[in-house]
């Protein structure tokens, strides 16, 4: 779940909001009441966007003697493929639009190249597709460049010994319920939801397009299992991630 800008610290009825040009955003929010921020908003922005580009700069650094030049066509071809897939929005059975996000499927491939695409992606969606913003750039990157790909990770890492098809099922359910969990909290830390809306209407709605997420993880990698079976290595018996 993207955070727009203006969604941090601001009430929803703000003209902004409804001039955002995603409408379901704007419906999904409208009636939910702001309340106070526990410390400034921008403040919490600037932190956010502090945390996310010391994380990323450790990642980008490390995955330099990692990674080589024939590592570059992947990570561009995982971008743009992202980038096409969240461009298709589901509607769900509420005032929301969704679409998925191949967060585990690119995670359990490698943790780092996942973190890489998901900066990338997540900078051409605020910048130039209105998916998030500028101002609320380091929280998105916080939350889908590199607490997603980390919940992935240590959700199918966990549940793995105990069945590989159910741990890849909740570690795509599970990363978009927290994320939409986590996002309920940033906006009750700002004031601008109360909690109670995060729990009762952000994270159900986000339950939602975690079944279908985890559904698709499922089936998405068994068949890539079956075509590209490297692209898949937690498929593999031999192969730990």
């Amino acid at each position: 779940m993207h955070i727009p800008d203006g969604l941090i610290g601001t009430n929803p009825y703000a003209s902004h909001v409804a001039e955002h040009s995603h409408e379901h955003t704007h419906e999904l929010l409208e009636h939910a009441v702001g309340g106070h921020a526990l410390i400034d908003p921008n403040i919490q922005l600037l932190i956010y966007a502090i945390i996310a580009i010391v994380i990323l700069a450790v990642v980008f650094y490390k995955s330099k003697d990692k990674l080589s030049e024939k590592d570059i066509p992947t990570i561009a071809l995982f971008v743009v493929a992202v980038v096409i897939v969240q461009m298709i929005e589901l509607p769900l059975p509420v005032a929301a639009c969704v679409h998925i996000s191949l967060i585990t499927v690119l995670t359990l491939y490698d943790l780092n190249i996942s973190i890489i695409v998901y900066t990338f992606v997540t900078i051409i969606q605020g910048l130039l597709l209105g998916e998030g913003g500028v101002s609320t750039m380091g929280v998105n990157l916080l939350n889908l460049a590199i607490l997603g790909p980390i919940i992935a990770y240590g959700l199918y890492n966990l549940l793995s010994k105990i069945n590989k098809t159910i741990a890849l099922f909740i570690s795509g359910f599970g990363t978009i319920t927290l994320l939409g969990l986590i996002a309920g909290v940033e906006y009750a830390l700002a004031g601008t939801f109360p909690l109670s809306y995060g729990l009762t209407v952000i994270t159900p709605v986000e339950a939602i397009v975690g079944i279908l997420e985890g559904f698709i993880t499922v089936i998405l990698m068994n068949a890539l299992n079956k075509v590209k079976p490297e692209l898949v290595p937690v498929m593999n018996e031999e192969n730990k991630i």
